[in-house]
C-alpha cells in the first residue's frame, strides 16, 4: 500500500470515529506515522483529501454496478436487482463513514464541497436514470425523474432503517420488494402525469444528455478540451442523416473509456 492510499485509509477510520470537522491533520499524520509536513506533501489539505475519498468511493460503487457480470439467462429485472444490491451492500459496508457525511454536512459548506457534492448526486442520478432505462425502455423517459426520484427514496429510507434501526433484512429480499415497487408504479404509468417534469421530444431529450455529458466533462477534467472536441462531433454525427454509424460507435466508446463520464456517456447513448 503506496503511502497516498494509507493517508486516506487512516483518515476515513478516524473521520468515521470522530467526524470530519473533528479530526486534525495532525492527527490524521501521527496515525500514519508520519509529519503533519509529511501529509502536505501528497494533499493539499484535508479538504482536497476528503474530496478525493468521496470521488474514489463514488467511483468504486459507480464502476463496479456499470461492470457487473450476470449469470447466463438473467433477464432485465434481474440485472436491475443486483445493480441495486451492489449499490445497497457497498453503502451499508462503508456505514460508519457515510452516517459521518449525514451528520457532519450540512448545505452551508464550502463552495468547493457544496460543488462536489451535486457533482456527484448528479452523476448518480444520471446512473439511476441508465438502470431504469435498461429495465424498462425509453417509454418511461417522461416519467425519469419522478422514477429517480421514487427509487432513491426507497433505497435511502430502507438504508436509514437498516443503519440506524439496526433492523436486519436479507438484501435480496429488500430489492425484490423496491423492484415489485417499481414495476407496479411503472405497469401503471399510461392513467399518471409526471410531477417533476413535463413530458419532453425525444429531440430535446437528447440535447438534455449532452448537455449533461459536456457538464461532467468541464467538472471533472483537468484538460477537457480534447473530450468536448470528440463530444461535439458525436454530437455533428447524431444530427447529421448522413452519418456515418461506425463513427459513433468509436465516438461512444472512445468517450466511455474515461470513467469520470461514463454514466453520463451510457445515459446519452440509449437516445442515440
Amino acid at each position: 500500500m503506496n503511502k497516498r492510499t494509507e493517508i486516506m485509509n487512516q483518515a476515513v477510520h478516524l473521520f468515521s470515529l470522530k467526524g470530519f470537522h473533528q479530526t486534525s491533520v495532525q492527527e490524521v499524520a501521527e496515525a500514519v506515522g508520519i509529519s503533519k509536513g509529511a501529509f502536505y506533501k501528497h494533499f493539499d489539505s484535508k479538504e482536497n483529501m476528503f474530496i478525493e475519498i468521496l470521488k474514489q468511493y463514488h467511483e468504486e460503487i459507480t464502476t463496479e454496478i456499470s461492470e457487473s457480470q450476470h449469470a447466463p439467462g438473467s433477464d432485465n429485472k434481474d440485472v436491475f436487482k443486483k445493480k441495486l444490491a451492489i449499490e445497497i451492500e457497498r453503502t451499508l459496508s462503508n456505514q460508519e463513514f457515510f452516517m459521518m457525511i449525514f451528520k457532519d454536512f450540512t448545505l452551508t459548506e464550502s463552495g468547493q464541497l457544496k460543488s462536489v457534492f451535486m457533482e456527484l448526486r448528479q452523476s448518480t442520478m444520471i446512473l439511476h436514470k441508465t438502470i431504469l432505462i435498461d429495465t424498462y425502455g425509453v417509454e418511461i423517459e417522461p416519467f425519469l425523474p419522478d422514477l429517480v426520484a421514487l427509487l432513491e427514496g426507497l433505497m435511502q429510507q430502507y438504508i436509514f432503517v437498516l443503519v440506524f434501526e439496526k433492523k436486519q433484512v436479507p438484501i435480496p429480499k429488500l430489492v425484490t420488494f423496491i423492484t415489485s415497487a417499481i414495476d407496479a408504479i411503472v405497469d401503471n404509468l399510461e392513467t399518471m402525469e409526471p410531477v417533476l417534469t413535463e413530458a419532453r421530444s425525444p429531440a430535446a431529450t437528447l440535447e438534455e444528455a449532452f448537455q449533461q455529458v459536456a457538464y461532467k466533462i468541464r467538472a471533472s477534467e483537468e484538460y477537457p478540451d480534447k473530450l468536448l472536441a470528440s463530444l461535439d462531433m458525436l454530437k455533428e454525427q447524431v444530427a447529421n442523416k448522413e452519418s456515418k454509424e461506425f463513427l459513433i460507435e468509436a465516438l461512444l466508446v472512445y468517450l466511455k473509456q474515461h470513467s469520470s463520464i461514463k454514466n453520463e456517456v451510457s445515459y446519452l447513448e440509449n437516445f442515440i
